[in-house]
């Protein structure tokens, strides 16, 4: 079946930087023995219709993309992960969960009244809000690092399987989404995610944080 063997993503022709890389060791991760707990997600709060992005059902495998509508590095991802969601149809469940002040930032996002946000960078999937910041301060608390966005967590089964942080900026970074769409594959088939880059050469005291590019132009 011709489907089944198209790619969705190419791989990656350029190596990226080590600090974003998904490492085995990686806390989120766990261990096949003891994964972490997804995120709980009752008190997400949606900004798009159930008609058109239907909420996640039980066993779903399912994709949080985390980003921020004031954080520019996030538009070109949104357009990745809504070519992720369009690929694999209802065999997935993609959530765009914005981690912004609040949902005016979003829904501004989808409104899109000057054609510069959701127009410019089709959106796909279903949108939420992280009310009170829950989502983002558990997923923090597990990493024991910042939650620095874009950043995307595969889950299944009521457990983190595979995150990838996408804040890497420049033209030639890489987008690392041929390993989000391998390891979704293999987690349809009831597989374990594979390994990829092994343990973290990387000290955390080595990490710098680069600057982040905020969206800050006032169209109210």
């Amino acid at each position: 079946n011709m489907s089944e063997s198209k790619r969705i993503f190419e791989p990656d022709k350029i190596k990226g930087k080590d600090k974003y890389k998904t490492w085995d060791d990686d806390r989120i991760l766990g261990t096949a023995e003891g994964r972490i707990a997804a995120p709980d997600l009752k008190d997400i709060e949606y900004l798009t219709d159930e008609k058109h992005y239907p909420r996640p059902k039980e066993g779903q495998v399912l994709v949080i993309f985390v980003w921020a509508q004031f954080q520019k590095a996030c538009y070109p991802k949104i357009v990745l992960y809504s070519k992720l969601a369009e690929g694999f149809g209802d065999k997935i469940n993609v959530i765009g969960l914005s981690t912004d002040p609040d949902t005016s930032y979003a829904k501004k996002w989808l409104d899109d009244p000057k054609k510069k946000y959701s127009t410019a960078f089709p959106t796909k999937f279903s949108v939420a809000f992280d009310k009170g910041g829950k989502v983002k301060g558990y997923l923090q608390m597990q990493m024991r690092a910042p939650l620095s966005v874009p950043h995307a967590f595969i889950l299944k089964d009521g457990k983190i399987m595979w995150h990838q942080q996408h804040s890497e900026l420049g033209a030639t970074a890489p987008m690392y989404m041929d390993i989000i769409e391998d390891q979704i594959n293999l987690l349809l088939e009831g597989k374990e995610p594979k390994k990829v880059w092994g343990a973290n050469p990387i000290q955390p005291d080595e990490d710098e944080d680069e600057e982040e590019e905020e969206d800050d132009s006032d169209d109210e």
